[in-house]
């Protein structure tokens, strides 16, 4: 059966997407915490250059994120630093204009989740695909939606009964933007969105019982 096209949103220039990648059938994607740190490092990898990323959360058998892609001329920047004997295939492909700034987008989420599923099957002496094909990704247009995203992926675990209080779950975003430690993710402008500190976590409280009396439809 074909995916709906509204999860299929193209990676346009200096876009908010929230991005989703599934398992396939009952595959467990992280076995241990080991597992997790590889998957969230490699991340940080392969989206260097080409999004910035304001929240993630880590489940068992899938991944959301929020991101922001770039714009063309600083992912041209970004791809013409890396030596040329080094760039993917879909790399050259784009600074020499064969596919567009979406499709690059696309080829170097998708290089990501293969990267990890090598190691992974490696690891595991396993074969075949581990990720849904094709990726999810769905527009985020507005400030409300922004928001309720970032609160959606934090009080994931409360809704997959992985935690009783999505505060304590170390596989989320919500306690590495509340950290000082150095990150990847825009911590900033995230607490600057939801009016700092103080009101993102009431923010959070507040939003993730309105979340399971009445789950909103942003997946």
């Amino acid at each position: 059966m074909p995916i709906n096209e509204r999860y299929q949103e193209p990676f346009c220039e200096n876009k908010f997407l929230h991005v989703t990648c599934k398992a396939i059938s009952n595959v467990t994607l992280f076995r241990n915490d080991e597992n997790r740190l590889y998957f969230l490092n490699k991340y940080a990898k392969y989206s260097r250059g080409y999004f910035e990323t304001y929240s993630y959360v880590l489940l068992d058998n899938h991944v959301h994120w929020l991101v922001k892609t770039v714009d063309n001329e600083s992912l041209v920047r970004y791809v013409n630093t890396i030596p040329y004997k080094d760039l993917k295939l879909h790399q050259r492909r784009f600074i020499e204009n064969e596919i567009s700034f979406s499709e690059a987008c696309d080829f170097q989420f998708k290089d990501f989740f293969i990267s990890y599923a090598m190691a992974y099957n490696k690891r595991f002496e396993r074969s075949g695909a581990l990720f849904l094909n094709p990726f999810r990704r769905v527009s985020v247009e507005d400030e409300q939606h922004f928001a309720q995203v970032i609160v959606y992926h934090h009080a994931n675990v409360v809704k997959h009964g992985l935690r009783k209080d999505f505060e304590s779950y170390p596989w989320s975003s919500y306690r590495s933007i509340l950290s000082m430690k150095p990150t990847i993710l825009q911590r900033n402008q995230v607490l600057e969105w939801f009016g700092g500190r103080e009101e993102f976590m009431r923010i959070h409280k507040e939003m993730t019982a309105y979340y399971y009396s009445a789950p909103l439809d942003i997946e």
